[in-house]
């Protein structure tokens, strides 16, 4: 049996992990830098420009090769792989599939609604939804206890507190990813470790993430590695759900409403 892995998703009763980061030094270099400056402002401003790029995307494509470890009661760490597919057309459209041998899921959100359908066991479950991708992400993970995979994606630019939750952050050395030069950063936070490693040509965005949780003693982690495409806009179908005449429609559980509850007792 494997202990339950920090940074995930949970819906429909079942766990898809994921999914809530001068001069080029190298790991050691690094290492060995004054301890009372842990911040490398070059990392900073390296993270800022990737976030101002994001933010200019109004529609874009992510294919990801992902991996997930698990830790089991031994301790011993095991990883799965799988794919993650994103298309996105801000303010108010997503959908994204995350796909391995373990498991399937679909997230859709139009504006209004955001479902999650859950193909190979045929249910799929709803809730209404903010107007904007940021406060539906945030309602998901508050009111029903969803993390979205890479839902960092959407909020970086616009979610202060990431920036501020930053304790270090180092250059870590020019790398190649899928033939893209790409420039490697690592950041650490209270709760989790994190590196991206962003593009050095055209728009920086990310080429790959590892997030490393703090929380298991273990340390497992997940990763993903990025192929983007900005320039052919999903489409109002490509986005829509629609489910199969099979499919059978759940109940999502509120867990905002049954803390209501148990705060009332």
């Amino acid at each position: 049996m494997a202990r339950s892995a920090s940074i995930g998703l949970a819906a429909l009763g079942l766990a898809l992990c994921c999914p809530a980061i001068a001069h080029a030094q190298t790991a050691s270099d690094a290492a060995a830098s004054d301890a009372s400056n842990p911040i490398d402002p070059a990392a900073m401003q390296a993270m800022d420009k990737m976030s101002a790029a994001l933010m200019t995307l109004n529609a874009f494509r992510i294919d990801a090769d992902v991996t997930t470890e698990q830790v089991l009661m031994t301790g011993q760490k095991v990883q799965f792989g799988g794919t993650l597919q994103i298309l996105a057309r801000r303010p108010d459209a997503f959908r994204i599939v995350a796909d391995s041998d373990l498991q399937r899921r679909e997230m859709f959100y139009d504006g209004k609604t955001f479902t999650i359908f859950a193909p190979r066991l045929g249910y799929y479950a709803s809730f209404p939804a903010p107007p904007s991708i940021g406060l539906t992400i945030d309602k998901a993970r508050t009111d029903f206890g969803i993390e979205l995979p890479l839902a960092d994606l959407f909020t970086w630019g616009t979610d202060q507190t990431l920036r501020s939750r930053v304790q270090e952050a180092m250059i870590v050395r020019p790398e190649t990813i899928n033939g893209n030069k790409c420039t490697h950063y690592a950041f650490r936070q209270a709760k989790v470790d994190w590196q991206l490693w962003v593009a050095d040509n055209g728009l920086p965005l990310p080429c790959k993430i590892v997030i490393t949780s703090k929380e298991d003693p273990a340390m497992p982690q997940y990763a993903a590695v990025l192929r983007w495409d900005t320039q052919t806009p999903p489409s109002a179908a490509d986005l829509a759900f629609t489910p199969p005449a099979d499919a059978h429609r759940i109940t999502m559980a509120d867990l905002s409403a049954a803390k209501g509850k148990g705060d009332g007792q």
